[in-house]
């Protein structure tokens, strides 16, 4: 979840609904063990914040959390990054030689973020660190004792790359002992009011949320999780005016898919029969004028958010005021 406050406690996990509840309480009890633990859930779930509540509440806070993107070391590289090197171990090296991510995490936690995009040569290694608690730096030729504890995660089916020969299936069973599955966002549909504030309020705007907000945000999938919904959030912030949150605001797939893009010509409106007597441009007239009120309607009479759902600038919505409505642009 993108919900993280730098704390990291299990109370900045935000949420009250059961499916998280239930999560959270697993979690807490995964904190009185040692053991490597595998966090598996969608991407933008908050996988992270899990692992880094696990270890806060374990650990405590003075003692270090490094964090491993495995997908965005280079393979190269991998070894030296995970593993650390002795001085004059390759060409380009610091001459002083450099602690791996295992060494900086003594006495606290190693996250191997996207394990599932770790090189499978690496792979081995890592599996004989869990099992034997050491290794060697790469050019060193006395092993180090590991003294952290390993949390993994991906949203990736572990047990399917197995299968597939891209993930070592004997790496899966020896994480796959103790697994937590994060909630996606949409299991948990009664959070989303209460994050959307919590990030708007973040990105100061205090004004409550619309009905026709609120609908629009529990109405999408959110398939980019939490991280997703605080983009959407930032957005609003960033367009809002007088500091109020509208839904015309949100992006252009969580309008489309909630249908919240309907202009008032699709959703409120309805213009009546081609009368028998009158002529076309007093129809259309009549049309038009429905069509702005219903916008002004929808908008809290927003003269620029009215502009902005019928598709015209805020100079032609006045003249149209006048003209059709007798009203100036002060009214």
């Amino acid at each position: 979840m993108e919900e993280i406050d730098m704390s990291h406690s299990f109370s900045s996990i935000i949420g009250v609904s059961p499916v998280l509840q239930a999560t959270i309480d697993v979690s807490r009890r995964l904190a009185r063990t040692s053991s490597t633990v595998l966090l598996t859930g969608e991407s933008g779930v908050g996988k992270e914040l899990f692992a880094s509540a696990i270890h806060s509440l374990r650990e405590g806070a003075n003692s270090p959390f490094v964090a491993v993107n495995c997908a965005a070391i280079m393979e190269s590289l991998a070894e030296s990054e995970l593993f650390g090197y002795e001085k004059g171990a390759f060409s380009g090296a610091d001459p002083r030689g450099k602690p791996g991510k295992i060494e900086l995490a003594r006495g606290g936690t190693l996250f191997l973020d996207e394990i599932g995009d770790m090189p499978l040569a690496l792979q081995a290694k890592l599996l004989r660190i869990l099992e034997d608690r050491e290794y060697y730096p790469v050019g060193g030729t006395r092993s180090l004792s590991v003294d952290c504890r390993f949390i993994a995660a991906t949203n990736k089916d572990l047990a399917r790359l197995a299968e597939a020969g891209k993930f070592r299936e004997d790496l899966y069973y020896r994480l796959d002992v103790i697994s937590l599955d994060i909630p996606p966002l949409r299991r948990r549909a009664d959070d989303i009011p209460l994050l959307a504030e919590t990030f708007l309020r973040r990105f100061g705007i205090v004004e409550p949320m619309p009905a026709q907000l609120i609908t629009a945000l529990t109405d999408y999938s959110w398939p980019g999780n939490v991280r997703e919904l605080r983009n959407a959030m930032e957005r609003l912030s960033v367009f809002a005016e007088d500091g109020k949150p509208r839904a015309e605001h949100l992006p252009a797939a969580v309008l489309r898919a909630t249908g919240a893009d309907t202009k008032p010509t699709e959703s409120l409106v309805e213009c009546s029969p081609l009368p028998i007597d009158g002529t076309l441009p007093e129809w259309l007239a009549d049309c038009e004028r429905k069509y702005i009120e219903a916008a002004l309607a929808e908008t809290g009479d927003n003269k620029q958010a009215a502009a902005h759902r019928l598709g015209i600038s805020r100079m032609t919505l006045y003249n149209k005021l006048s003209l059709l409505l007798g009203r100036s642009s002060s009214d």
